[in-house]
């Protein structure tokens, strides 16, 4: 009862005050970060002056590229070395932090170096009997079934900020060179990204090859392919692509630019399809039965032509992790690409 109360006083004293410094801890990929930008918009929208942050554990060049329009957002390293804990040290005590969502326990040892350096600490429930002690504000959190930006307005409204952006954006720098130099012209290609960075959530090279000649075989005479990904990604689809299909090597702000000028993208449920739905793009994602609360109505709304391909009853009894996911490669790729004939000819 006692902690309970200190906890109460603690998140009353820095909402009566205004928040002044906010910093949120995020896994280290596209999606999770941009889900840590929208909460951090809201903030900024009430508290304009407020100093904010994100912090990531690796990857820290990726997200800071990732946010090089953002002047206000500001990306840290958040890891085990001294060099990290100093830093994070250095910028002094949080009015507020929030630790991020997830489906098992995140860790203690992040839990207390968050509780350290926050006056008011907010975070979802998980399995650990010790989380009531440690935060200000402990959110429910139940399965995994709810959406993400539905979480994030969650921990806005434990803090009392309201929601002022209702819908995730995105903002590049200009990249008015990038169609040039790829040999595209705006609206009249499609992009096409197909990797996950896991097996458990992607598709086999045989899949991946199947849906990029269905695409081919229906997209209008003349739009190109454009393959996305790492070098070495885009290297292991082969060399028997379609004539139309063109690999790209981009920066994070080329591939938003990309998106952005494309027709339709077609893309796993990765960070380059969260760029895509951010940048409010006809959209087609293919999902495992693990990812299906990204792409709700909840997450972007309704005005974004988005259409969701997954098999969740191949996974009735559970995601298996041990090879390509299933619920991926049982998705009619004839299916998808007929989706993308319809949704072209919708928005042409």
């Amino acid at each position: 009862m006692v902690i309970r109360y200190m906890q109460n006083v603690a998140l009353r004293s820095s909402t009566c005050m205004g928040i002044k410094k906010v910093l949120t801890f995020r896994a280290s990929s596209i999606g999770d970060s941009l889900m840590g930008k929208y909460f951090l918009e809201n903030i900024r929208a009430a508290y304009p002056e407020a100093r904010l942050a994100l912090a990531v554990s690796s990857r820290v060049g990726m997200i800071r590229d990732l946010f090089a329009a953002y002047s206000w957002l500001e990306v840290v390293e958040a890891n085990k070395t001294p060099c990290s804990l100093l830093a994070l040290f250095k910028r002094g005590r949080n009015d507020v932090a929030v630790t991020p969502y997830t489906g098992g326990v995140y860790p203690l040892a992040p839990k207390l170096f968050a509780r350290f350096i926050a006056r008011t600490l907010v975070g979802y429930a998980d399995k650990s009997r010790l989380s009531r002690f440690l935060y200000t504000k402990l959110i429910p959190l139940v399965g995994r079934s709810r959406a993400p930006r539905l979480l994030e307005c969650d921990a806005l409204a434990a803090i009392g900020t309201p929601v002022s952006i209702p819908r995730p954006t995105f903002t590049y720098l200009p990249q008015p060179q990038l169609l040039e130099r790829l040999g595209l012209q705006a609206k009249n290609y499609t992009v096409l990204h197909l990797f996950s960075g896991s097996d458990a959530r992607g598709l086999s090279l045989k899949r991946k090859q199947e849906l990029i000649q269905a695409l081919a075989a229906v997209l209008p005479e003349g739009m190109k392919l454009v393959l996305t990904g790492s070098d070495k990604e885009r290297e292991s689809l082969g060399n028997s692509l379609p004539l139309q299909a063109v690999s790209a090597q981009t920066t994070l702000q080329e591939l938003a630019a990309l998106v952005d000028q494309s027709a339709l993208m077609v893309s796993l449920d990765t960070g380059a399809a969260h760029l895509a739905a951010h940048l409010q793009k006809p959209l087609i994602v293919l999902a495992s039965c693990v990812g299906v609360q990204w792409w709700g109505s909840d997450m972007y709304g309704e005005n974004i032509p988005t259409s969701l391909f997954t098999r969740l009853d191949v996974c009735k009894d559970g995601h298996d992790y041990s090879g390509y996911a299933k619920c991926l490669e049982a998705i009619d790729v004839i299916e998808v690409a007929e989706k993308a004939r319809k949704l072209f000819r919708m928005t042409a």
